[in-house]
């Protein structure tokens, strides 16, 4: 309880120092799982230098989570171990595995909202996995499932999308857009260009076929474009 509230309230530190003492302890084997699904969110959540740590600490979290797994914890609990890891193989761009894992929390789970969220991700997963068709059918089940809610909006927002796209930058300049399109061009690209209502003008390229494609040319313009995102 003591390392659940820490971690609550980002003392990363405290958090920590109770999970290390219960997964050292003659604990119980569920309560081990705990001890180490507690470590991983701590390491998962903590405040990152660089992308470096970012990715260590992703690397060092699975390692926890993984470990939780197989010591029996409760049917909630191992929900929420299901979900985390999920959460950190999306991000190691593992959708295979995130997607199989979110699977296996959904039922898991009582929450509503975790659940919401869970279906809206296997969603995100079947998109970068290619699988367009699929992914709409899970996004339209958010919206009957969980109506009006956050999730079932951005799920909305997601479907029919079959490729991707690289958003570079937006720009509050129209010259500055100006003259990325051009160097772009130079470069053998042809981007397009969007206004939204506030006047700021988005940069992108593609559509690309896979996600893959998509991440390549995001790499590729990553000293120029740090902040570039794949769309969808």
């Amino acid at each position: 309880v003591e390392g659940k509230t820490a971690l609550e309230r980002n003392e990363f530190d405290a958090a920590m120092t109770s999970a290390d003492a219960v997964v050292n302890s003659n604990a119980t084997p569920g309560d081990s799982a705990a001890g180490y699904y507690l470590r991983g969110r701590t390491i998962e959540q903590r405040v990152k230098i660089d992308s470096a740590a970012s990715s260590n600490d992703l690397s060092l979290a699975r390692m926890d989570y993984n470990r939780a797994l197989p010591l029996g914890p409760s049917r909630q609990l191992e929900g929420y171990i299901r979900a985390s890891l999920a959460n950190v193989d999306y991000f190691q761009d593992d959708y295979p595995n995130a997607y199989g894992q979110w699977q296996a929390a959904y039922n898991l789970l009582s929450e509503p909202d975790l659940k919401a969220w869970t279906l809206y991700r296997i969603g995100l997963c079947q998109q970068r996995m290619g699988r367009f068709e699929q992914a709409d059918r899970t996004f339209t089940e958010v919206g009957s499932r969980f109506p009006n809610s956050e999730q079932a909006k951005r799920a909305q927002e997601r479907i029919g999308a079959r490729g991707f796209q690289v958003q570079l930058a937006t720009f509050t300049n129209p010259k500055s857009a100006d003259n990325a399109i051009a160097e772009l061009r130079r470069d053998g690209i042809t981007p397009t260009r969007t206004t939204d209502a506030r006047g700021l003008s988005s940069i992108r390229i593609g559509p690309y076929t896979t996600y893959n494609e998509a991440l390549q040319y995001k790499h590729r313009f990553a000293t120029k474009y740090a902040d570039a995102i794949i769309l969808p």
